[in-house]
């Protein structure tokens, strides 16, 4: 019987450096480029983009999800993703030179239990994006 050794994700206990250190693993497995800057977390998922960075100039440093919404028309009616409860901490833009939205999702550090809860964070910012798009547009995300 051949044995494996297992690892557990780091327990991140609210430590910058430790969610630090996990997205540049995260951002080595993925293959992009590793400078000396912060490490950015570059996820696409069909037609939905998700940069993912951790932001050290508040108060208290928090996970940064940029969510990249697919191309469509602006929609002038749509109420805005901040304005529902289902956004905490978010905040959205219209970025007319691409013709789509992006919604900021800031995450506090001591939500994130470790790597698992990391990705899960950045999932569900993506899901949540995306399902407001679609409330205001009936647009595919």
């Amino acid at each position: 019987m051949q044995q494996h050794d297992y690892d557990p994700p780091e327990q991140f206990g609210g430590s910058a450096s430790a969610v630090l250190r996990c997205l540049r693993e995260l951002v080595e497995l993925t293959g992009q480029d590793r400078t000396d800057a912060p490490p950015v977390l570059e996820l696409q998922f069909g037609d939905i983009l998700t940069l993912t960075s951790l932001a050290f100039d508040a108060p208290q440093p928090f996970l940064c999800v940029s969510v990249y919404l697919p191309r469509c028309a602006l929609v002038a009616a749509a109420a805005p993703p901040l304005a529902s409860p289902a956004y905490p901490g978010a905040e959205w833009l219209w970025d007319a030179s691409e013709g789509r939205y992006i919604i900021l999702h800031s995450i506090e550090i001591a939500q994130l239990a470790d790597e698992p809860g990391l990705l899960d964070a950045i999932l569900a910012a993506k899901d949540r994006a995306g399902a407001w798009l679609l409330s205001v547009s009936g647009q595919r995300a």
